[in-house]
């Protein structure tokens, strides 16, 4: 990574709201954007996604444990307790992700993220907010952003999400019971 990037990436980093991802540090090393959670370090993998005819290119959790092994990302987010711990574990990852494929990787293609299905249990109002809010911070839109949903949400929800200029695609059953197993 060039320096005046990694640079630009800190000084944002450093300016960004605690409580957005209070507790969850983020940093910056020479492969990109990386975060912790209980001593694992989060990083991004970007795979190509076939949705409907159209490529899109979709990240994927990396995770690596304490002593530099793989960690299953589904272990991890049942390491997160409560709804503060999902919901920043979740925003900290989909906020990895996007900064490691539209500011690091500079690419301008739309970005498909998971969102964790048990976050809705937790989340009643203003879906997407926070995220929207988090990628302003970067000087990035929700508009670059596909968000995929678990199927059967209440309509409020979607327009939540939509209201917040987010794009959406709802994730097969099969891919959201994988998903609901974390």
């Amino acid at each position: 990574m060039q320096p005046e990037l990694q640079l630009r990436l800190d000084a944002l980093l450093a300016t960004l709201p605690q409580q957005w991802v209070a507790g969850l540090p983020l940093a910056v090393d020479e492969a990109g954007v990386v975060g912790r959670f209980f001593k694992c370090e989060l990083r991004s993998r970007f795979v190509a996604a076939d949705i409907g005819g159209a490529t899109l290119t979709r990240a994927e959790l990396e995770v690596q444990g304490p002593g530099g092994e793989p960690f299953p990302p589904a272990k991890l987010f049942t390491l997160a307790a409560g709804a503060d711990g999902l919901l920043k574990l979740d925003r900290l990852c989909r906020l990895i992700h996007a900064l490691n494929h539209f500011v690091v990787a500079g690419r301008s293609e739309p970005l498909l993220l998971s969102i964790h299905p048990r976050l809705f249990d937790y989340v009643k109002t203003a879906h997407g907010r926070t995220f929207a809010r988090l990628l302003a911070h970067f000087e990035l839109a929700p508009a670059q952003v596909v968000l995929e949903l678990p199927s059967g949400l209440p309509q409020a929800t979607i327009d939540g999400y939509l209201g917040e200029g987010f794009a959406l695609r709802i994730a097969p059953a099969e891919a959201a019971a994988e998903l609901a197993k974390a």
